[in-house]
C-alpha cells in the first residue's frame, strides 16, 4: 500500500466553517468523515475581537493550543486567561465558553477524544 492510500490532507479550504458570529468561525479538520479518524478529530478556529461565546459542555475532553493572540476560558463565573504558545486541558463535562476581548484574532487548533464534533450542550 502507498503512503498516498494510508495518509489523508485535508487542507482548510477543502472543510466548511462553522460560523460563531461575529465573523469567528470553526472549521473540523480531520474527522471520521473528512480524514477517516477513528478515535479524534481536530478542528481551527479564528475568534476574533469582542468575541464571548455562550458555554458548552462537551462529552468528550479537549485540548486547545493557541497560535496567536490572546484570550480567556469562562469556566462558569470563573476567568482563565491564555495567550500564544498555550495549551488548554478541558475535561469532559467542563462548561466552558471563549473570550476575545484582544485587539487581534485568536487564533487555535483544537482536538477532541472523539471522530467528529462531539456530543455537545448549551451550559
Amino acid at each position: 500500500m502507498e503512503a498516498k492510500d494510508q495518509v489523508n490532507v485535508i487542507s482548510l479550504d477543502d472543510v466548511a466553517k462553522i460560523n460563531l458570529g461575529n465573523n469567528s468561525w470553526s472549521a473540523l479538520m480531520a474527522t471520521q468523515k473528512t480524514g477517516n479518524c477513528k478515535k479524534i478529530m481536530i478542528g481551527y478556529s479564528i475568534f476574533t475581537p469582542n468575541t464571548d461565546t455562550p458555554q458548552k459542555i462537551h462529552e468528550e475532553e479537549e485540548v486547545a493550543y493557541i497560535v496567536k493572540g490572546h484570550g480567556s476560558l469562562m469556566i462558569g463565573d470563573q476567568e482563565i486567561s491564555y495567550g500564544p504558545g498555550c495549551a488548554l486541558s478541558i475535561p469532559a463535562g467542563v462548561p466552558h465558553g471563549v473570550r476575545n476581548f484582544g485587539s487581534e484574532d485568536l487564533e487555535m487548533v483544537f482536538a477532541f477524544s472523539y471522530p467528529e464534533y462531539p456530543p455537545t450542550k448549551d451550559a
